[in-house]
């Protein structure tokens, strides 16, 4: 799937009903989408993320992180802090990423 595919997927899904996703440290957190953009909020399952408020991914954003994600996956060394360099939400992109491609 390519980056477009996968974003229409989780806008699509999480307009309906919030996902629940972990992320690679077993965190939970909820997606959740306006039909237009996507938004993290912490979940009610623990453990939880420790979100102080709801974080906003943009289709930009997602797109420029969605190549990495192979190189992420096979744990390539200095991976994350790169894709952490264009958004602070890059956790949250990767676990729902993963969560399409699987």
């Amino acid at each position: 799937m390519n980056a477009e595919e996968v974003w229409i997927n989780l806008v699509t899904e999480s307009a309906e009903n919030p996902i629940e996703l972990k992320t690679k440290r077993g965190l939970n957190f909820k997606l959740v989408s306006n039909g237009e953009f996507l938004t993290v909020y912490k979940s009610e399952v623990e453990p939880s993320s420790k979100l102080k408020s709801p974080r906003s991914i943009y289709k930009d954003n997602f797109e420029k992180v969605f190549p990495y994600y192979e190189r992420w996956t096979i744990g390539e060394k200095g991976i994350s802090e790169e894709i952490t360099a264009i958004t602070v939400n890059s956790v949250y992109i990767m676990a729902a990423i993963k969560s399409v491609t699987r």
